[in-house]
């Protein structure tokens, strides 16, 4: 999911402050105004460099249906200029082809504009373990792919299981074929804490590498997410 080698969105203080405000204001609507099954997970972190917001879903048409929507949303603001915020926007409609398997396609958008996207997935569930990973390519000139992947452990802490250890990684690896396979960029975010109920908090680590320039300032700091 490229959101580094994109020109950055210049955009007034308005734009930058409204994300802000639907975050906190999503992390602290009342459940009965939210989706009955809550599974969407709305994330605010407070970096030492940036404050970033996220949030993903997969939903299906319905409970039988193989036809689904995978969506990324993903909002980033550094302290010392907000005008170069970061803003990434993604969407693919997919279906199953079989269990664990899905072909998909859609996009995502940028300041920059949008990127088409064809992409091919495999998602498992077991036990406490969540793994979703995708290829995807961008049928532009010079054409582009990409590796994501989505991977959550979260072991209960009491007999209840309403205390959770939580830990996520989610990556990405985007690569040119023009380039020989280098790498365009690539990201990590990791996530480190505890889950309770619906509510989710601890330390965050977010990796950045960029191909003409490496290992970008690392943002650590807090996060707090709840599933809405």
């Amino acid at each position: 999911m490229n959101i580094i080698n994109k020109p950055y969105f210049n955009g007034s203080a308005i734009k930058w402050l409204w994300p802000g405000s639907v975050s906190i204001l999503l992390l602290w609507m009342p459940s009965s105004a939210t989706a009955q099954v809550r599974d969407i997970p709305v994330e605010v972190f407070v970096g030492n460099r940036a404050i970033a917001h996220q949030m993903y879903l997969t939903k299906y048409t319905d409970s039988n249906s193989r036809f689904g929507y995978f969506g990324y949303l993903r909002i980033e603001t550094p302290y010392l200029d907000r005008k170069k915020s970061i803003f990434l926007g993604q969407s693919l409609f997919f279906y199953d082809v079989f269990k664990g398997v899905s072909l998909a396609g859609g996009g995502y958008i940028t300041s920059a504009g949008f990127m088409p996207q064809l992409a091919i997935a495999y998602g498992r569930n077991v036990g406490n373990l969540s793994l979703t990973v995708f290829a995807s390519y961008e049928p532009v000139k010079p054409a582009n792919s990409e590796i994501f992947a989505l991977i959550s452990y979260s072991p209960p802490l009491n007999k209840r299981g309403n205390w959770r250890l939580f830990t996520q990684l989610i990556g990405s690896y985007n690569f040119s074929y023009k380039k020989n396979l280098r790498y365009n960029f690539a990201n990590q975010y990791l996530r480190l804490g505890l889950s309770y109920d619906d509510w989710q908090f601890g330390l965050a680590t977010d990796l950045v590498q960029e191909n003409n320039v490496g290992l970008l300032p690392t943002n650590s700091g807090l996060f707090l997410r709840r599933l809405l």
